[in-house]
């Protein structure tokens, strides 16, 4: 009894943390808003910019977002057949990373609960096991940002060829660590957080251009792993709000000019505005494919409950 009783505190704790952790990302992100219509005069090139968008720096953006799903469900499927010992196929699990990302643009990380609900019901995996394996990508993601920021903190003044040779090398030590068999899954899903993070990198650069500035090498991938450690601090980064405000520091950080804040600000508020565009007309062409197999897995565990034990 009292170690049920502890879980029950543990998990009510838990919730008020996501809470509280909800709360302070939509205050985030309304700051993050006011801030942008306060200081609208010291943007108003970007604003003229966006009037006229490049239709090339447009379909980069684009592009980027929609890349971003194989890669990031490369590395759940890995984790997650790390953790449970259940391969998941890639195109259902881009399915998955489709509705999460979406999802997760609200309070409370849905998107994530909703994918553990999933695998729970549809390959009977245990809810802790696929928990551990999301937070497994999360730090892998974090170690990563960490990795590439220091990069660009390092080697941002040799050029962007420099940065490049530099990622592709670290790419190549990532893949070289999975050869030994039992480091070949964490390795390969590590190789696929970098990977994520340079595609990550080339959409702040598309999302600066059609806002009439440039980044070079350095500065996309500074601000690419700012933004993956944005993203991964607990009850926090899940949500819009933090991640905008980060961004925007980093960019003030890397050119000394007046609106660098709130140009830092609106790019990541457009990619955030690219990936609900790109997302939303793909939750809703492949949300039904992905309903009936839960429904169907979820009449097969019913019946399974009612049966009669042996």
């Amino acid at each position: 009894m009292n170690r049920s009783l502890d879980t029950s505190l543990s998990g009510r704790k838990w919730h008020r943390w996501k809470i509280v952790g909800s709360v302070i990302a939509m205050l985030l992100l309304a700051g993050a808003i006011w801030l942008i219509v306060s200081k609208s005069g010291e943007v108003a090139h970007a604003w003229a910019a966006l009037t006229h968008p490049n239709p090339w720096w447009l379909l980069l953006l684009f592009a980027g977002v929609l890349a971003s799903v194989p890669v990031s469900a490369v590395s759940q499927v890995l984790m997650l057949a790390r953790t449970s010992g259940v391969r998941v196929r890639l195109g259902e699990m881009s399915t998955l990373v489709v509705f999460s990302t979406l999802l997760n643009m609200l309070p409370l990380w849905p998107g994530a609960i909703g994918r553990i609900g999933y695998h729970r019901v549809v390959h009977g995996i245990q809810p802790m096991r696929a928990g551990v394996a999301i937070v497994s990508v999360r730090l892998l993601g974090l170690f990563a940002g960490v990795v590439l920021l220091a990069l660009a903190w390092i080697l941002g003044g040799g050029g962007t060829g420099l940065i490049i040779a530099a990622w592709l090398s670290v790419l190549v030590g990532f893949l070289l660590l999975s050869l030994p068999t039992a480091a070949r899954l964490p390795a390969l899903a590590a190789a696929s957080c970098w990977i994520d993070l340079g595609v990550s990198a080339i959409r702040y650069v598309a999302a600066f251009h059609l806002l009439g500035a440039t980044l070079d090498g350095g500065m996309s991938a500074a601000i690419s792993g700012t933004a993956s450690i944005a993203s991964s601090v607990p009850f926090v980064g899940g949500a819009p709000g933090l991640r905008e405000w980060a961004v925007g520091w980093m960019n003030a950080q890397l050119q000394f000019i007046p609106d660098a804040l709130v140009l830092g600000v609106l790019a990541d508020l457009l990619v955030r505005a690219a990936t609900f565009v790109v997302m939303l007309p793909l939750t809703l062409v492949t949300g039904r494919g992905l309903g009936r197999r839960l429904r169907a897995a979820a009449v097969v565990m019913a019946a399974k409950d009612r049966s009669p034990s042996p």
